[in-house]
């Protein structure tokens, strides 16, 4: 009997072993997977594809694809995707536009993290949070190897920024916040209103390019509605030396179909649009010779056959905070009804928003608030005039639940002896 009892305690020992090894192998894997992956895409509309590592091909894909070390990803006509680093930071691409997403080379045989952005062709909106960059900094690759390391500070605040390939280089610009670069031993710090061209690396770069105009109204991504006669008044920042500058309004973010080519005077100019639709702005100064500059970040109107009234954003309706953040800031955003218009937030307990407990006022059109009492709130946003014009349809409603409460433990048991 001794024989075949050990028989089968080997054999289950063994079956026991090999389901530990197979589960370890399976783990192990699944943990490959995961830290192979350098980017996932949070929205992608319109034609967007990618091609795989080892393959020689275009497939699209949709919102939640993930990227691996040399995967490419490319925009087509009135297309948009927006990409999250996994080191940290996010890529919006514009139509007609190619990326390559790796990670950095090793350096001296060690591992380095963060992520590089390789572009091809086209334009990338990018930001840098403060937050972010938790694997190491963000890598932007030129022409012949060359590397530019972009970081922010957390004095500085996050950044905002473009990365454009023209026929001769690839400019970097900033439009929030500040830069800073570094390759090897260079370093330079890039602010909001200014460029340089990055494609030679840093060694070359001598000189800033000339600031650009910074768009003011209407606001980010407008929506005004529709009327025959309709005018939209553009304004930019003036600059200094600036003689003339030339506005340009087109059907697409690549400003391939334009609707307006022209050259002004001031820091003013009305669009006219000949029908509904969307259509994209930017302005560049001319100097005392005529030359352009860099153009200033575009920036989309939707011109609604019928006026919208739902411009809020966030927090979504029936929001309910997390319990580990309850007592965190909570972050409110809309969209801009065109113009420059002055806003009022009203946090209220009531749908009606008639026994406010807060009220915010200003011309962003975000409002951090720091972390709301427990409870149940509602909220709107008004165009603040003498006559205030709701951004809603109804407001929102948000609940912030208590804490958490701490488990307490009782005394300890009395001792025996």
């Amino acid at each position: 009997m001794g024989r075949p009892l050990g028989v089968a305690l080997l054999a289950l020992l063994t079956v026991g072993c090999s389901r530990v090894s197979e589960e370890t192998g399976a783990a192990s894997a699944v943990s490959r997977e995961l830290a192979a992956i350098v980017a996932t895409c949070a929205v992608a509309q319109g034609p967007v594809d990618t091609m795989r590592t080892a393959r020689s091909f275009w497939e699209p894909f949709e919102a939640g694809a993930t990227f691996r070390a040399g995967d490419w990803v490319r925009t087509g006509l009135a297309a948009s995707a927006r990409i999250e680093l996994r080191g940290g930071g996010r890529f919006e691409l514009e139509e007609h536009t190619v990326v390559l997403v790796e990670r950095p080379l090793p350096v001296d045989g060690g591992a380095t993290g963060g992520s590089v952005v390789a572009l091809e062709s086209g334009t990338a909106r990018g930001v840098l949070p403060v937050d972010a960059l938790w694997e190491g900094p963000l890598v932007l690759r030129g022409d012949a190897g060359h590397q530019v390391e972009l970081t922010v500070d957390a004095l500085d605040g996050p950044a905002e920024f473009r990365v454009t390939r023209t026929g001769s280089g690839m400019q970097l610009s900033v439009s929030r916040g500040r830069l800073r670069l570094a390759e090897g031993p260079n370093r330079r710090t890039l602010d909001a209103g200014s460029w340089l061209d990055v494609a030679r690396g840093l060694e070359d770069a001598e000189h800033d390019g000339p600031p650009f105009p910074t768009s003011l109204s209407p606001g980010v991504d407008a929506h005004i509605g529709w009327s025959p006669g309709l005018g939209i008044p553009l304004a930019w920042k003036a600059l200094d030396g600036a003689a003339r500058y030339r506005v340009q309004v087109a059907r697409d973010l690549g400003f391939t179909r334009r609707v307006v080519d022209m050259q002004v005077e001031g820091s003013r100019f009305t669009f006219l649009p000949p029908e509904p639709g969307m259509f994209v702005w930017r302005v560049a100064a001319l100097d005392a010779q005529g030359q352009p500059g860099e153009s200033g970040f575009a920036r989309r109107i939707y011109v609604d056959r019928e006026p919208r009234r739902a411009l809020l954003i966030a927090p979504r309706d029936d929001y309910r905070a997390p319990e580990a953040l309850a007592a965190q800031d909570i972050v409110f955003a809309w969209q801009s009804p065109g113009g420059a218009p002055h806003y009022r937030l009203v946090v209220a307990r009531d749908r009606n928003l008639s026994h406010p407990v807060l009220v915010r006022e200003g011309s962003t059109q975000q409002v951090v608030l720091p972390g709301l009492a427990p409870g149940e709130y509602f909220w709107g946003v008004y165009v603040a005039e003498e006559q205030p014009v709701p951004l809603f349809q109804r407001a929102r409603r948000l609940v912030v639940p208590s804490p958490p409460v701490a488990r307490q433990e009782g005394p300890p048991p009395p001792e025996f002896r």
